[in-house]
């Protein structure tokens, strides 16, 4: 028989403290954590901010000592030279040089990566093009938007096209159209047999991408299933609206729910017979749709709230 490929990434019981305050008293930000991300899979790591996420994605890159436990990708010790080819890298925040344009940033990032000139010169059109960056592509990152610079970041990651992506929030300050895109290219990396390890706050991108999802409470796994094991699909419809406020609310009509708010971006929940009518409403007024979908009764979202919604 074949002997199937081992996990991806394996981590066990990882373990990083910090030294805090006047009697430098240890704390700890990750505490005996274990996880296993299969070949092929897209696996989210969610939790509140502080629980330990970035902490674990640093650990795996190698960019931190920690202080017990093991880490593994492809079976080799994080942080291993031999590595570096074969994982491709996002942070929360992407920053680069301002003077650069986006052809110079992509350039600079694949020489680091090894990359000879011939494949950069193909390599980086196609990922700017991918990234909706084409028509920016002799623009400096000085006048990029916040979500212009997210997503190239997320093109330099996939430049040396890695078979392990690692994502700290990559849809974070993206529009709705921008997080569509984005989800499908990761969608796409997994069609062509990559994994995707990748930290969200957005709970609907996790649970309408992702294969398996991991949380996180003060440093602690405390809850790991596949995705598809959550609710079934019920007669009501939920719709993500971008825009939204007080006055549109007294708009849309009494069917109609916030079932949660994030800014001025809500998703509102209506049932079956409503849903045309609604969107007819919204299309009318000044606010841009997102997703359209239906609700899922024991969301991801309620089981995040029963195991780490009371994190401080």
């Amino acid at each position: 028989m074949p002997r199937m490929p081992g996990p991806v990434i394996q981590i066990e019981n990882l373990t990083k403290t910090y030294r805090s305050g006047f009697r430098r008293t240890a704390v700890f930000a990750v505490k005996n954590v274990s996880l296993t991300v299969k070949q092929g899979s897209i696996v989210a790591f969610v939790g509140p901010n502080g629980a330990g996420k970035t902490t674990t994605i640093h650990s795996l890159l190698g960019f931190l000592k920690t202080d017990g436990g093991s880490i593994k990708l492809f079976g080799q010790p994080a942080g291993s030279a031999a590595l570096r080819r074969r994982v491709g890298y996002q942070c929360e925040i992407f920053h680069t040089y301002p003077f650069y344009t986006a052809t110079q940033a992509l350039n600079y990032y694949g020489q680091l990566s090894g990359m000879p000139k011939d494949s950069l010169a193909l390599a980086i059109p196609k990922q700017l093009e991918r990234l909706g960056l084409g028509d920016a592509r002799h623009r400096k990152a000085s006048g990029f938007s916040k979500g212009m610079t997210q997503r190239l970041g997320l093109a330099q990651a996939l430049l040396h096209e890695p078979e392990l992506l690692i994502l700290d929030e990559p849809t974070s300050g993206l529009d709705p159209e921008g997080r569509r895109l984005v989800l499908d290219i990761i969608r796409e990396e997994k069609a062509q047999g990559r994994t995707v390890f990748l930290s969200s706050h957005i709970l609907s991108d996790v649970e309408r991408t992702c294969d398996e999802v991991v949380m996180v409470r003060q440093g602690e796994v405390v809850f790991s299933e596949q995705i598809a094991s959550f609710g079934t699909d019920s007669q009501e419809w939920a719709i993500e609206v971008s825009g939204f406020n007080s006055a549109i609310r007294d708009r849309i009509g009494a069917e109609a729910q916030v079932l949660s708010m994030n800014g001025e971006t809500a998703v509102l929940v209506c049932p079956a017979s409503a849903k045309r009518e609604l969107l007819k409403t919204l299309l009318a007024l000044p606010v841009e749709i997102g997703t359209v979908q239906r609700h899922r009764s024991g969301s991801l979202e309620e089981t995040y709230m029963k195991y780490v919604g009371k994190a401080q």
